[in-house]
Order: structure tokens, then sequence, then C-alpha cells
């Protein structure tokens, strides 16, 4: 963790192994926000999945219907 005590040190070990530092600073709230949006935006992820899943799943059974039946005659 990186505070005030060991930023100096920790902003040296960081450009020896990778070369620029970058510092994104986010406030509580944007935080928050941030972490709302990343919870909005996995749950139409997964709501989108479950669609093509339903969709996929009803375009192959009437395939294996018709294979069931084809066999039986």
């Amino acid at each position: 963790m990186v505070n005030k005590d060991n930023i100096d040190q920790f902003v040296k070990d960081f450009t020896a192994k990778h070369g620029e530092f970058a510092v994104v600073s986010l406030s509580i709230d944007s935080y928050e926000n941030l972490a709302l949006n990343i919870a909005d935006l996995r749950r139409y992820i997964n709501q989108q999945n479950d669609i093509i899943v339903y969709y996929e799943d009803s375009m192959k059974q009437p395939t294996e219907e018709k294979k069931t039946d084809g066999n039986a005659q």
C-alpha cells in the first residue's frame, strides 16, 4: 500500500521496473460512481448473455426434434 510516507520510494521502484509512472486519483464519490457503473455494465452483459443463450437454445431444439422424428419413421 502506498501512503505519504513511502510514496518517494514507491515511485523510484516503480519507474525502475516499469518505466513511466502515472497517477489516477478518484474522490470517494467518484470511486463509488465508478463501482456502480461497472456493476451496471456487468449486469447488462450478463443479461445479454442470457438472451443469447436462450435464442441459441431455442434454435437448436427444433433441429434435435426433427432428427428424433426422422429416425422413428
